[in-house]
């Protein structure tokens, strides 16, 4: 059984046809040794013989295989990503995704600061103030955008929150421009946030990953910093997921 997973690793994409004598190079086995495996892995359907070539690559059994494997939510591509940036950063981390005309914290990962700010998973938020919020609402598509916003009171938590439709719209149009939103203390008072959106194939947004922190520890070249680490951060789960979507 070893020896046929070890055959079957031998394919990469950068090594995606091998004949039978390259296959009992690289394995250290006898050819005839070597074509009795591959003849066993062509018969169940691991292995096909490549065309127009004398060699061999993995068959359509694996691609059935490949799609019977469940896919990872987005919290699990999320999490490994969110704890780097947690450990990168010491603070703490979000995600955040739409429940109807609301926000929503969907997965968090701790910062190691004492002093922090709170966040709970499930807890629900409007979109008009804070990073999270914002990055949401900017990329979606022009009429849900539009129709959320017609929906929005426009409560103000703080001297820095946005309170009318042509400010926030202004704001939308710079985050789409820069591909992150800030928030200098629109929701809590003497915070700072900083929000990136994932992006599905078409470029709405998913989900948002954001950081939060009291802003006296994000300020000059630390909060330019940290911009770039968010921003890549949610880059990687974008990836992540749009590589899961072709396979």
């Amino acid at each position: 059984m070893e020896k046929f997973v070890n055959i079957l690793t031998l394919f990469t994409e950068g090594t995606s046809v091998m004949t039978v004598p390259e296959i009992a190079k690289h394995l250290h086995l006898p050819i005839s040794t070597a074509y009795r495996y591959v003849s066993a892995l062509k018969q169940a359907g691991l292995i096909e013989e490549a065309i127009g070539t004398n060699g061999y690559s993995l068959g359509i059994k694996i691609l059935e295989l490949a799609r019977a494997v469940p896919k990872k939510t987005l919290q699990h591509i999320s999490i490994s990503i969110m704890t780097q940036l947690a450990n990168k950063t010491g603070e703490i981390i979000i995600l955040c995704g739409l429940r109807g005309h609301d926000g929503v914290c969907l997965e968090k990962v701790e910062g190691n600061h004492v002093l922090r700010v709170s966040h709970q998973r499930g807890a629900t938020f409007p979109l008009h103030a804070g990073a999270s919020g914002k990055v949401l609402l900017a990329y979606l598509d022009e009429s849900e955008r539009d129709e959320i916003i017609n929906r929005i009171e426009f409560t103000k938590f703080s001297k820095t929150t946005i309170t009318n439709r042509r400010k926030l719209e202004e704001e939308l149009r710079r985050i789409r421009a820069q591909g992150y939103a800030e928030s200098d203390g629109e929701v809590i008072r003497e915070t700072y946030g900083i929000g990136a959106p994932i992006l599905s194939q078409s470029g709405k947004a998913l989900a948002a990953l954001s950081i939060s922190a009291p802003t006296h520890r994000l300020e000059g070249t630390k909060r330019e910093q940290t911009i770039k680490l968010v921003v890549t951060a949610a880059r990687r789960i974008t990836e992540g997921l749009l590589i899961q979507e072709v396979q």
